[in-house]
This record gives structure tokens, C-alpha cells and sequence, in this order.
């Protein structure tokens, strides 16, 4: 699990370092750095660690799905 935790906590700060560099940035592109977030977050270890995680939690923890966002 500790694997797993460090897979997902490395997509926070990589997701969270784009969009600092958004916020900073003078030429804003909303389109740009909302694709690198799904990128970031939907890579295969990402998404594998966080089905892991879900199945720890039991089947009672809400599970929302990209498709619920929209």
C-alpha cells in the first residue's frame, strides 16, 4: 500500500505543480493545463493505485468516477 500512496501523492504534487504554473503564468491557457491534469491524472499506475486504495476502503466508500464530473 505504502507503493501505492507514493504513486498518488507524486500525481498531487505534479498535478498541483501545474497548476501553480497556470496561476503564475501571464499567457493563460485553461484548455493546456486542464489536458496535462488528465494526463497526470489518468496515467495507468495513477488509476491502479487508486483502485487499490478503493478496494482497502470497502465497498460501502463512494466511488466518483471522471464521467459523474461532467
Amino acid at each position: 500500500m505504502k507503493e501505492e500512496l507514493t504513486t498518488i501523492l507524486e500525481a498531487m504534487c505534479a498535478a498541483h505543480a501545474e497548476l501553480a504554473d497556470y496561476l503564475v503564468a501571464g499567457d493563460r491557457n485553461a484548455e493546456l493545463t486542464i489536458a496535462k491534469l488528465v494526463g497526470i491524472l489518468e496515467r495507468r499506475e495513477v488509476v491502479k493505485a487508486m483502485r487499490l486504495l478503493r478496494t482497502l476502503e470497502g465497498p460501502s466508500a463512494p466511488q466518483p468516477t471522471l464521467a459523474e464530473a461532467s
